[in-house]
């Protein structure tokens, strides 16, 4: 069970100093608002510990972001937040997350030298925050105490441009075209930022992703030229080379300090990769704590723990006093108070479990769950286990008889997204778990119906379980596969096939975890339960018609898959606009010129082609 640390009262007053320049070692200088104790509306003297925050959206007004200057300073520390280089106030010109590591050290370094600063200085942050956190950590410079990460990638070109070789389309999409709109481009011309705003809106978006590549100049993108920049970058690096490398897209663990770190993410968050391999990576051969705290939701739900992601309730024991934990691990690492928090290492992880099929008040799947701790993930007591792919469609523990079902993969009709780990849809998915079938709410959605009922997905499933069974733990799918094309994607999707009931009369398929692997870039594997893993560096393309073996990863999860319901597993090979369509031609993604074929893709099967899905059960 998860501790739920109270919310202390504040101790002080609160006082700021709006606006101070700090000049980085190029001689940028970066705007910088600071929260201090203060008594009677006059700065205390000190020194206090220090809290450091660095962001791209802005000092002021970043919604959500929790805690607060005035949270901070209220308890005793001083709070630093700093726009990143070229965003909001700061000079410069900003490209997405390279020059974190030079910036957070030197911004450090100038913290150190201020009469109110202790000499015990902590770090935070989410989502890019976590990555300028994180930026600073692998460089272990002067005071750094103690850190806190939240739904932080870990390798940027596996957690947030890419992931097994595809492009993650509603996310980079998303995410440029929201830095753009609030770059200093867009702040100098108010046609600018319209325009850029316009584009944001989820058609017209949408429209952009169907488009993709973008060619450089030639879409709204590049009315912020700095940002179409770094983009542009992103699309033309498909492999994991020296770009991705660079400090702030890749983070190498090993390089970090023994110190107590807290992480927070969730089961459907875009970054989860990233989160398990922070887990492994501050944990291995180090003696500080390392907490993990990985709750049921969606990216942004990690503020407030909410009870409900996608179209699903998780129940009352989710939600945690998120800005109470991360305070409560300062207060004692930091400020050197007991606050009760255990030593070691230690992984709190929700489990979400399956409800009786019945729909809450405002009309969601009534799921639940339950909080449990271990020291190690997967649990010391999981084991793993692997269930074969059958010809019938079956998922089962015995030898697959030989056999093959193929289908046709039309690059003009892709399979919806319905959920998923998403860090922003802006309506174009439904961040977390939903339904799987269509939703004419969403633009990607020609029909309402069930997308196992589709040609081109195929259903694997168990019979009607005996028992409640609980996987804890990572998650892969190993297929052996042929294509008529020399390039295709294989997609696979894990799914708690609930039974029908009065609410949902058709059950309800409640998706675990999804991936996708490109068949050209195929040389991406995950390398083990530590997440130690491996990105594509290199190409190799398909000879029509050759078997050849491919392994999705679906990160991990923790679900309790209750007695009647089925664990079902949809094979495919498109998921948009989650992934790019991948148009079959081989070409890579910045290249492509030439039209989109049908490929005839086809599943093997049988004790010379185990088609299977991996997991770990309790």
């Amino acid at each position: 069970m998860i501790a739920r640390p109270p919310r202390l009262p504040p101790e002080f007053g609160v006082a700021t100093m709006h606006d101070v320049r700090v000049t980085m070692r190029d001689g940028v200088r970066l705007t910088t608002d600071i929260w201090l104790p203060a008594e009677n509306g006059a700065i205390l003297p000190g020194p206090f510990p220090v809290v450091l925050e660095r962001t791209p959206y802005s000092k002021t007004r970043s919604p959500g972001n929790t805690p607060d200057g005035p949270f901070w300073a209220a308890r005793g520390y001083v709070y630093v937040v700093q726009d990143c280089r070229g965003r909001f106030g700061s000079e410069g010109n900003f490209i997405s997350y390279p020059a974190e590591g030079d910036d957070g050290e030197d911004t450090m370094a100038w913290i150190m030298r201020q009469p109110w600063c202790s000499g015990r200085i902590a770090v935070t942050g989410s989502s890019y925050y976590a990555s300028t956190a994180q930026a600073i950590m692998v460089r272990n410079p002067p005071g750094l105490m103690a850190g806190v990460i939240r739904v932080g990638a870990g390798n940027y070109h596996e957690d947030g441009a890419w992931y097994g070789g595809a492009f993650l389309m509603t996310h980079n999409i998303n995410y440029a075209l929201g830095l753009a709109a609030t770059s200093h481009s867009a702040d100098a011309d108010p046609k600018v930022k319209a325009a850029l705003n316009r584009a944001l809106e989820t058609r017209n978006a949408l429209t952009l992703m169907q488009r993709t590549p973008l060619p450089p100049g030639g879409s709204a993108m590049a009315l912020s030229a700095e940002d179409d920049a770094w983009y542009q970058d992103w699309q033309n690096h498909e492999l994991f080379d020296e770009y991705w490398k660079q400090s702030g897209y890749c983070f190498d663990y090993t390089a970090a300090p023994d110190i107590p770190v807290l992480l927070i993410g969730t089961w459907y968050d875009a970054f989860l990769g990233g989160m398990l391999d922070a887990w492994t990576g501050y944990a291995e051969g180090k003696t500080s704590p390392v907490h993990m705290i990985m709750g049921g939701g969606f990216h942004s739900s990690v503020y407030s723990m909410s009870t409900v992601a996608g179209d699903v309730d998780m129940g009352p024991a989710l939600p945690i006093d998120v800005p109470s934990a991360i305070a409560q691990w300062f207060d004692q690492h930091v400020r050197g108070m007991d606050r009760g928090l255990t030593d070691g290492h230690v992984f709190h992880a929700f489990r979400i479990e399956g409800g009786a099929g019945d729909k809450t008040a405002d009309g969601r799947l009534r799921a639940g769950g339950s909080w449990q701790s271990f020291s190690h993930w997967p649990p010391s007591d999981a084991q793993a286990h692997v269930l074969n792919l059958t010809v019938d469609g079956r998922l089962s523990a015995d030898a697959a008889a030989p056999g093959a079902i193929g289908y046709d993969f039309d690059p003009s009709d892709p399979v919806p997204s319905i959920g998923g780990n998403v860090s922003s849809g802006l309506q174009t998915i439904l961040a977390g778990p939903a339904d799987q079938r269509g939703d004419t709410a969403l633009l990607q959605c020609r029909d309402t119906r069930p997308l196992g009922d589709r040609a081109d997905v195929l259903v694997f499933q168990t019979a009607p379980l005996a028992a409640d069974t609980e996987i804890a733990g990572p998650i892969a799918v190993t297929l052996f596969v042929s294509s008529s094309c020399v390039d295709t994607d294989f997609t696979a999707k894990l799914i708690d096939q609930y039974p029908v009931s009065a609410d949902y009369p058709d059950g309800y398929a409640m998706n675990i975890q999804d991936g996708i692997v490109r068949a050209r870039l195929r040389g991406f594997t995950q390398a083990g339960p530590g997440y130690r893993r491996v990105y594509a560096h290199r190409e190799e393309k398909l000879v029509p018609g050759e078997i050849v073996e491919v392994t999705i990863e679906l990160w991990s999860n923790s679900v309790l898959i209750r007695a009647g319901h089925r664990l079902r597993l949809d094979i495919s090979s498109s998921n948009f606009p989650r992934f790019d369509v991948n148009p079959n031609t081989g070409e890579a993604f910045a290249e492509r010129r030439l039209p989109p074929i049908i490929a005839h893709n086809t599943i093997y099967f049988g004790p010379e082609h185990p088609s299977r899905l991996h997991l770990w059960l309790r």
